[in-house]
């Protein structure tokens, strides 16, 4: 399965990784389309969706450029496209998420996504 970022002009699709974490992929696939709002924090976007989610599944500390993950207390979808103002030589997420996919290119023009921007999440 994959999911379309569709943020103005701006599009990315996201392959998902079932194997990893099929309970998150299960609550977001139910609130599908997400329509919603970007933040930025450094070089992440992440914004709130509908989403409940308790489950810590996947979580890690530390990602991977391009991850598309879950973070719980926010009820919000990260992409991380490079690093947070906490990463050192690692990229950092402001607390563990559950990580549910990988961007499949064009990280590069996520860089100039700013905060106030809405997004539109949709399967693809």
């Amino acid at each position: 399965m994959h999911l379309r970022f569709i943020f103005g002009n701006c599009e990315v699709v996201a392959e998902l990784d079932e194997s990893k974490s099929p309970l998150t992929i299960s609550a977001i696939r139910k609130c599908l389309p997400i329509k919603s709002v970007v933040n930025r924090w450094g070089d992440e976007i992440y914004f709130e969706t509908p989403v409940k989610l308790a489950v810590e599944e996947n979580s890690k500390e530390v990602v991977e450029e391009g991850d598309v993950a879950f973070w719980i207390p926010g009820k919000a979808i990260c992409i991380f496209f490079g690093k947070t103002p906490i990463s050192d030589d690692k990229i950092r997420p402001a607390s563990a998420v559950n990580v549910f996919g990988k961007i499949k290119g064009g990280l590069e023009q996520l860089k100039d996504i700013k905060s106030g921007t809405k997004v539109v999440v949709q399967i693809d």
